[in-house]
């Protein structure tokens, strides 16, 4: 007889957990859903985020663009150098790399040439991972002597560009090719 009243207490007794349980389920259920939902909102502001850096840095890659062409073509080899990070390196066509300290120089030579130089560009891709952007695309540098025909020269280019300590960004590595090579001066 007391085995048979022990298996009467026993089922209230295991309805009751089975409530309990039942409840902290319910509960838990309902953490994770809360859970999710931050988890969710907190992906989608680091993706907006993600997506404004992102911009950023290429804004920022077109602005270096754009002031090499600017300096490009007011001949200013200072200027162009001034684009290029501290470890800056150039590598132009049938020539060995050359680091930041020699730009100036090496555009400057250029220049020294006597001819008007204008240069346009036509980027056909452009990326960004980390800190680092990578845009690549055509150019055409055109070379104007007195007295004779115009002279174009066109190419490929490739060029990195790193963001700095301060947030600013700077040429880390620019190398270009000629499809027709300048014709000899």
């Amino acid at each position: 007889m007391i085995q048979s009243r022990s298996r009467w207490l026993l089922v209230p007794t295991l309805a009751f957990a089975l409530a309990c349980a039942e409840d902290e389920r319910a509960e838990l259920a309902e953490e994770v859903k809360e859970t999710a939902a931050v988890a969710a909102k907190t992906a989608e502001k680091m993706t907006q985020a993600k997506d404004e850096w992102a911009k950023e840095a290429m804004s920022a890659t077109e602005r270096i663009q754009a002031d090499y062409i600017a300096a490009y073509n007011a001949e200013n080899g200072a200027g162009i150098a001034a684009l290029f990070d501290s470890d800056g390196t150039i590598a132009p066509p049938v020539m060995a790399s050359i680091k930041q300290a020699g730009i100036a120089a090496y555009y400057d030579a250029q220049f020294a040439s006597g001819a008007d130089f204008t240069l346009t560009v036509d980027r056909e891709s452009m990326f960004v991972s980390g800190d680092m952007s990578v845009a690549w695309g055509t150019y055409v540098a055109t070379m104007a002597m007195e007295g004779a025909e115009p002279v174009a020269v066109d190419g490929r280019y490739s060029s990195i560009s790193k963001r700095q300590a301060d947030g600013s960004w700077k040429i880390y590595r620019h190398m270009f090719n000629y499809i027709n090579p300048p014709p000899e001066m």
